[in-house]
């Protein structure tokens, strides 16, 4: 317990540095969900566009399966 009261005078005058820090909590918070968000948007992207005998399709919405013409001419799944 002494140990401890000999070590508050430390800690009490270390307060102000830390505390200066803390604002910036919030903004590496905001960065670091943006970094995230980035991150997960890359890995789970998918291409709206599929090449399937020789022409175009576009897929109607991000959550079907559905697909519709597009035109044009794609060649192993590269567009012309």
């Amino acid at each position: 317990m002494k140990d401890l009261l000999k070590l508050l005078p430390q800690l009490l005058g270390m307060m102000p540095g830390i505390v200066k820090f803390l604002k910036y909590i919030p903004i590496l918070m905001i960065l670091v969900g943006i970094g995230y968000g980035a991150m997960y948007w890359t890995q789970n992207y998918k291409d709206p566009y599929k090449c399937v005998d020789n022409e175009i399709y576009e897929q109607v919405r991000i959550d079907s399966n559905v697909y519709k013409f597009k035109g044009g001419y794609c060649i192993d799944g590269g567009t012309k």
